[in-house]
């Protein structure tokens, strides 16, 4: 059996959105496949303008940081991103992006 030379491409569900700042946005997430630290997302707010957002940090449980989460797991991700704030992220929404390469 050959393994796949193709990376995973990364993609959450979101339950819940937290603004920590300007550029800076905390969500908790089931994992629908495997999302890396690095992991890029372009998103879009509502006025149109390209948000591209960082995964900074992904704790599986309080206090306890990885570096990547699989499926079915749930974590809390921290993303970066100028304009991260003006997004309006919602429960049941699904972000897809890139894995950094590994």
């Amino acid at each position: 059996m050959t393994a796949s030379l193709v990376e995973p491409q990364p993609e959450v569900q979101i339950v819940q959105v937290d603004i920590l700042g300007t550029d800076l946005l905390a969500i908790v997430v089931r994992c629908l496949a495997t999302t890396r630290l690095g992991a890029h997302f372009h998103c879009v707010n509502r006025d149109g303008r390209a948000v591209d957002l960082t995964l900074a940090e992904i704790q599986r449980y309080a206090g306890v940081t990885v570096t990547e989460v699989d499926p079915p797991c749930a974590a809390r991700l921290v993303l970066t991103g100028t304009g991260a704030s003006e997004l309006h992220l919602q429960p049941r929404d699904v972000l897809q992006g890139i894995n950094p390469i590994a």
